[in-house]
């Protein structure tokens, strides 16, 4: 008869003592009773998943080291309900029905050859045994089809093998009573091995040598070297595009340094701001001069040698003797501060500040801020901020002269200082200026700006 049938025969009845209302109301009470709605007899079912679809053009990172990056779900199927009682529990709070559900899904983390996967986050909460759950692809560039995805495609379908893209594939992950995926991130490791392996234009320039990481961070000067010559995602520059000599010593100078870093390149924005971020990592100068592209790096006052050029008097262009000057204040820095990512508290941001507590006392402070994904240590975010305030706070200091045909063989980077100062400009003397500027007149002379090294 069904609720609606005892509702019509409650009016009935209470119309027959004068109250067709109050028989309704009892009729819709019992009828509620006998014949329950189907939502509460049953279990409310789903037809499928809610999750945020990747969008055209997204991009896929780039990363180095040892770091915890977000991934994109490029594939999903598998999708199956589970009674209440038969297991499938999992992540997910209890929802109005009584299914609970499990997916497969593959998520792609970045570009290129990733050794290891560490750990895994569904959004806050860590999940363990990953193995349990988890299957990696390590990105190569012959790499095969996951077996599980091609396992579960439609007629039809072709598996995809997604060569040089490292991802992870979660088997009948449970999503407990809900059918909404969560926020999954995870911690990889891509060493400088990987990335050697991937590129055999850092052989060639003798990079590879830079290997050993330090607790799974790598060398910058690495990262910028494969960045720039990757055939896959870099540039596409060849290794004869860069000078392996000053490649090799900057690297040496940031391993001596002890500055590793792990960055993640993953915004979309012109080739040019990437590198200007992996430079920061040891405050370097990417200099194109004769045809290849040169690397130079601001020392700190623990090196003990610089390597220098000294110019000779008559050198100096006729009229045009060195000139010192000192900037205004309000052009160096006193205090660096870094956001950096503390693998030791899951990569949540942490901030390292350096101040020059004496020059703040006299001017007030000025401060520059720097966000460096990189960064995974508080020593090394330490020791990058001292390097960069020695740096900033010795600016101001510079030197304009000008050179004749003998300026064709300087360039941006070069460290150089003057001989046989004179009276005239006797503040230069001892000082090494590292060159900043060269501007070369339509007579075929030169000038040229440097900012004080030391």
């Amino acid at each position: 008869m069904g609720q609606v049938g005892i509702t019509i025969i409650g009016g009935y009845l209470g119309s027959l003592i004068g109250q067709p209302q109050l028989g309704m109301m009892v009729g819709a009470m019992f009828g509620s009773w006998l014949y329950p709605p189907e939502s509460q007899s049953q279990a409310m079912r789903v037809g499928g998943l809610r999750f945020s679809a990747p969008q055209k053009g997204q991009v896929l990172p780039i990363l180095y080291g040892r770091t915890r990056v977000a991934g994109t779900i490029i594939w999903y199927g598998d999708f199956q309900t589970h009674a209440a009682d038969s297991g499938g529990s999992g992540g997910g709070s209890k929802g109005s029905g009584q299914e609970t559900y499990t997916v497969g899904l593959a998520i792609a983390l970045c570009e290129g050859r990733v050794t290891n996967l560490f750990r895994m986050w569904a959004g806050d909460d860590e999940i363990i045994p990953l193995a349990a759950y988890a299957q990696w692809e390590e990105g190569e560039p012959n790499q095969a089809a996951n077996a599980y995805m091609a396992g579960h495609l439609a007629v039809g379908q072709v598996a995809a093998a997604y060569p040089g893209v490292a991802h992870v594939v979660l088997v009948s992950y449970p999503l407990g009573y809900s059918t909404a995926i969560p926020g999954f991130t995870f911690e990889v490791l891509r060493t400088t091995a990987d990335v050697v392996a991937d590129n055999a234009a850092l052989t060639t320039l003798g990079l590879d040598a830079y290997g050993e990481d330090i607790n799974g961070d790598m060398n910058p000067v690495v990262c910028l070297a494969d960045f720039l010559t990757n055939p896959r995602y870099g540039l596409g520059l060849l290794a004869s595009d860069l000078e392996a000599s000053s490649w090799c010593e900057e690297a040496g100078y940031a391993d001596y340094m002890d500055l590793a870093c792990s960055p993640v390149l993953e915004s979309s924005q012109p080739g040019s701001a990437h590198i200007e971020h992996l430079l920061s990592y040891f405050d370097g100068m990417l200099v194109y001069s004769q045809g290849l592209f040169k690397l130079h790096s601001r020392r700190s006052p623990s090196r003990e040698y610089l390597p220098y050029t000294q110019i000779q008097p008559w050198e100096w262009l006729d009229g045009y003797v060195p000139k010192y000057s000192r900037g205004s204040d309000r052009q160096s820095a006193n205090t660096v501060s870094i956001e950096y990512l503390d693998r030791a508290d899951d990569y949540n941001s942490a901030f390292a500040e350096r101040r020059d507590d004496w020059d703040i006392g006299r001017r007030g402070i000025y401060r520059e801020q720097l966000a460096l994904n990189g960064v995974t240590t508080a020593a090394v975010a330490d020791r990058l901020a001292s390097k960069l305030l020695w740096a900033r706070i010795t600016g101001p200091s510079s030197v304009e002269w000008g050179m004749g045909p003998a300026g064709t063989w300087y360039e941006p980077g070069l460290l150089v200082s003057f001989d046989e100062i004179g009276a005239s400009a006797y503040a230069l003397e001892g000082s090494v200026y590292r060159i900043v500027k060269i501007t070369e007149n339509p007579d075929g002379t030169f000038v040229f700006a440097g900012v004080e090294e030391r």
